[in-house]
């Protein structure tokens, strides 16, 4: 799967989460309703579909496009129970 595909797929998502169908890589999470909740929804949406997370200050700060440009492997290493 392309970068250009898992942004649509993360857009679309948010379209559908957030009930706007006007938003682009261009918005910023905050502006467009994102909430600590959704930025948790969505990183399981991601790591299931792509196996990767985002940073939440990169998420919280830029655009939705950086955001997932700078996305990283998810690390399912870890045991759940720390």
């Amino acid at each position: 799967m392309s970068a250009a595909d898992v942004e649509q797929s993360a857009l679309k998502w948010l379209r559908d989460e957030l009930d706007d169908p006007e938003i682009t890589g261009a918005d910023n999470f905050l502006d467009i309703g994102g909430h600590s909740l959704t930025f948790s929804k969505l990183n399981i949406f991601l790591g299931d579909s792509f196996g990767i997370v985002l940073d939440m200050k990169t998420t919280y700060d830029g655009s939705l496009a950086a955001a997932l440009a700078a996305a990283q492997p998810s690390d399912t290493s870890e045991p759940s129970n720390k």
